[in-house]
Order: structure tokens, then sequence, then C-alpha cells
């Protein structure tokens, strides 16, 4: 019997043992999650990762056919966790490759981190320089947002400062406007993730970084959607900030998501101008 062939009747018989519950340790969802790799079933990886639909599967562009997985340590911290990872067969390598699949925890539930697992497969060996240049790449996205946002990031400083005094007044009618103008956030929020992934479920053969793109980007939303279930005034400010900045991201997509790229850019413009409007109601005097 194969290795394969080996790990999936171990596989199959565990599910048997633990019932209907699936895999629920780290281990256990990194061993479901690469079996569904290996057989290219778009729907298992997407449920066990943090993937928001199928079509943001994409097999982290290399053929599995005839790969053996090996497991090695399993380190827990919190809400994230991370499996050392030997794949042996892959091809373009000659030797075991050795990777790391990384895990977050959501809503008491495992799911392997898609793309940092993926881009943990371009680094050799484990653990090389592997921080140094995601390290790098943050620094580099956060210069770029930083040429390309300067005035955006100033209004929003502004927008937040002005809340801020506004709360020194706070009294009833100031909470129930916040309230009012948090589920109307919380609601755009959820139009514009919406939006984005029917853009990624419609656009299936979209560059690999824009499929990429657009799952981090339903991510980061529905995460700031969850800080407006109590609303405050750092989470509206975050999440404004949030929007603007992830459309900007979007703008960069390709030229197949021109119809989208505009209607998110109206979104944006649209929640910006409410935020303005929510500002001028507060330093309304009260009647």
């Amino acid at each position: 019997m194969t290795k394969h062939h080996l790990f999936t009747a171990v596989l199959a018989g565990s599910l048997l043992i633990t019932g209907c519950s699936g895999p629920e340790t780290p281990e256990e969802v990194s061993q479901a999650f690469w079996q569904s790799v290996i057989d290219g079933n778009a729907s298992d990886a997407n449920g066990y990762s943090t993937l928001v639909n199928d079509a943001a599967f994409d097999s982290f562009e290399r053929d599995w056919q005839g790969v053996d997985i090996q497991w090695g340590r399993v380190v827990i911290d919190g809400n994230e966790a991370s499996v050392d990872t030997v794949i042996e067969g892959l091809e373009g390598n000659s030797e075991a490759l050795e990777a790391t699949t990384y895990l977050v925890k959501k809503d008491d539930e495992w799911l392997v981190d898609y793309y940092r697992t993926g881009d943990a497969l371009d680094q050799q060996p484990l653990f090389g320089n592997m921080l140094g240049k995601l390290e790098q790449l943050g620094q580099d996205l956060q210069a770029r947002w930083a040429r390309e946002s300067d005035q955006m990031a100033v209004d929003i400083e502004r927008m937040t400062q002005e809340l801020e005094q506004q709360a020194q007044q706070a009294n009833e009618r100031f909470s129930i406007l916040l309230e009012q103008y948090g589920e109307q956030l919380e609601q755009h929020l959820d139009d514009l993730s919406r939006s984005i992934e029917e853009a990624l479920k419609e656009n299936p053969s979209a560059a690999p970084n824009d499929r990429r793109t657009l799952n981090q980007a339903v991510i980061r939303l529905d995460e700031q959607k969850q800080q407006l279930d109590e609303p405050n005034l750092q989470a509206v400010a975050e999440s404004t900030q949030v929007a603007a900045e992830t459309q900007l991201d979007l703008s960069r997509l390709g030229n197949e998501f021109a119809g989208y790229k505009a209607e998110w850019q109206q979104r944006v413009a649209d929640m910006e101008q409410e935020l303005k409007g929510f500002l001028q109601q507060l330093q309304q005097p009260e009647n």
C-alpha cells in the first residue's frame, strides 16, 4: 500500500471513529484539507480553509497527483496554529519539500489559512528566510499605502478626531444615533462583501493574484463587520477606513472586473458621504 493510500485509509478510519463531527484538531483539519487538495476537491478545500468561495481554489497552481504528505510538530498559540508539513513527489522538487500548514480559529473551528500556507510552499528550507521576506512584503505594502492614500488617511484622522470630540458630549441621543449609524454601516460592509464574493464566483478563471485579493477582501470586511455588533466610535471610524483601503486594493484587479470596480468605488464614496452626514447630525443641537 502506498503512503498516499495508507494516509487515505487512516484518515477515513479516523473520521469514522469520530462520528459525524469531522476533523477538529489542527492536525486533523490539515490532513483533511491536504487530502482535498490532492483530490482537487474545491468544495472540501473551501470548507477546511479560509477560502470564501470554491472559485478561489487554485490548487496552489501545482499538480498534486502522486504526492505523499507527512506530518510533524503541531504548535498551537491561541487562535493560531501551525503544522510542520513534509511533501514528497511534488513536480519540480527532486527532494522532499518542507513547509508549514498555518491555521486560524474562527467561531471555535480550525481552518487552514490558505494563502499563508501557499506562501510557505515557496519558501525553502522550512525556517530559512521566510519571516524576513514576509516582513519586507508588509513594509512594502505599508509604504505603497502611505504613498497612495495620504489625503485619505488625513481625512480619516480628522473624522476620528471629530468623533472623539463629540464623544465628550455623549448622551442618550448620541448613543441612539451611533447605534443607528452602526447598523447602517454594518449593512454597507455586508453588501460590499457580498458583491466582492459574487465577483470572485463569476470569474473563476481570473489571475491567481486577483482571486487572492478578492478572497482576502471578503475576510477583512467580514471581520470588521463583527466590530459593529456593538458599535463604538473607534469601530465606526475604522470601518470606513477599512472599506476605503479595501477598495484601493480592489482597484488593481484585472480589466474583467472593471464594472465591479466602478460599483465598489461608488459604494465606498457613499459610505464616506454618509459618515460626513453622521458627523453633521451629531453637531446639530438637541431639540
